[in-house]
């Protein structure tokens, strides 16, 4: 069977499906697996992984400007003739329910969301299967490919993608050396996307240098800082404000920017596809949180650490209300990361990087 997995637009939406996507293909080997990836960045992403028999790419946001382009994706999927669709988590926007049912799908699976149900014609997915709130993304979408499979998968080893190339690793070698020898490596990543006002995310680029100058400080590493064209001033403005080691690092592919945070002992981000690159090849992370709900998309592992500011109200944007972008009458998005001081975010972190310099050290 010709089965179309339908990814949610971000890296780090990609990074928390994978496992499910694994699940698909060891307990179904027989069937052919395709990816619709929202985004051409995505696609780059699983270029060349055997997962997929397919991949193809409609971006949502380009519909209002160029209609042909869907029409050609659709037509072409069509043609493949799809036996089901799995739309995994977060999907409650209309492009999710209403392309697969477009696409003459039958069988088209996905959750079922307590937020605008009628506007994002999520009755248009044959079968659905309720979202729990209580569960990380990693782990709601391997429910979801229990529910597609019928069995369970909760024995199965979470597996994350390798997103570089031997050559981008080498590559990743030379930069480091050229830039701090053999001394260790601290990602820095003071950004975030900033599609659908997702920017206030972003911790203050002031705290954030003083926090990694005392991450430096303390366990004698180099910063590196990293992020996407969009984000260089935020780099620039942390690297100019911290007393520490600091380079700044200007802007590469995807799989480079893995290659580089593969090299790092430790990483600080905000919320971000970046932190989730870190997380999912095994870099101990911490990442600061303000109105996104680290319960559903925290750095995933045990050796990471969520930094937060405990405020009634947040977070704000969390399980119960995907798909619903706006935010509550009176409500600053921002306030926790307002709220959370250099002082706050140390007492979290500090204890957390002696535990993982030790272990380390000890690995060593």
């Amino acid at each position: 069977m010709n089965v179309l997995c339908i990814c949610p637009i971000g890296i780090g939406n990609y990074l928390m499906c994978y496992p499910a996507f694994v699940a698909l293909r060891k307990k179904r080997p027989e069937d052919s697996l395709h990816l619709l990836a929202l985004r051409h960045a995505i696609a780059a992403v699983a270029e060349g992984d055997s997962l997929w028999n397919g991949i193809h790419v409609f971006d949502p946001d380009k519909v209002k400007t160029n209609f042909a382009e869907p029409a050609r994706v659709l037509a072409r999927l069509r043609s493949i003739r799809f036996g089901a669709s799995v739309s995994f988590f977060p999907s409650n926007t209309w492009q999710y329910f209403a392309f697969p049912a477009l696409c003459g799908i039958r069988h088209r699976y996905g959750f079922s969301y307590r937020r605008k149900q009628f506007s994002t014609l999520s009755f248009l997915a044959t079968d659905a299967l309720a979202v729990d709130v209580s569960l990380h993304d990693v782990v709601q979408n391997l429910r979801l490919a229990e529910f597609f499979l019928g069995e369970s998968v909760k024995d199965e080893p979470y597996v994350f993608p390798r997103l570089f190339s031997d050559d981008d690793s080498q590559w990743a070698d030379d930069f480091c050396r050229s830039v701090a020898g053999d001394a260790k490596l601290m990602a820095i990543h003071p950004g975030s996307s900033v599609e659908h006002g997702m920017d206030v995310k972003r911790w203050p680029a002031d705290r954030f240098a003083r926090l990694a100058d005392k991450a430096c400080e303390t366990t004698g590493a180099h910063a590196l800082l990293v992020g996407s064209a969009q984000e260089s001033n935020v780099k620039q403005s942390v690297a100019a404000n911290m007393t520490a080691k600091a380079h700044v690092v200007e802007p590469v592919s995807i799989r480079k920017t893995a290659a580089l945070l593969s090299k790092c002992t430790w990483s600080i981000c905000n919320d971000s596809g970046i932190m989730h690159l870190a997380a999912c090849a095994g870099v101990p992370t911490a990442g600061i949180f303000g109105p996104t709900d680290e319960k559903r998309n925290g750095p995933f592992g045990r050796k990471n650490l969520v930094i937060r500011k405990p405020m009634p109200g947040f977070p704000v944007y969390t399980a119960e209300n995907v798909g619903d972008r706006s935010t509550p009458k009176g409500v600053d998005p921002q306030a926790a990361l307002r709220a959370l001081t250099v002082e706050d975010a140390w007492q979290q972190l500090g204890p957390w990087l002696n535990n993982t310099d030790r272990a380390v050290q000890a690995a060593h």
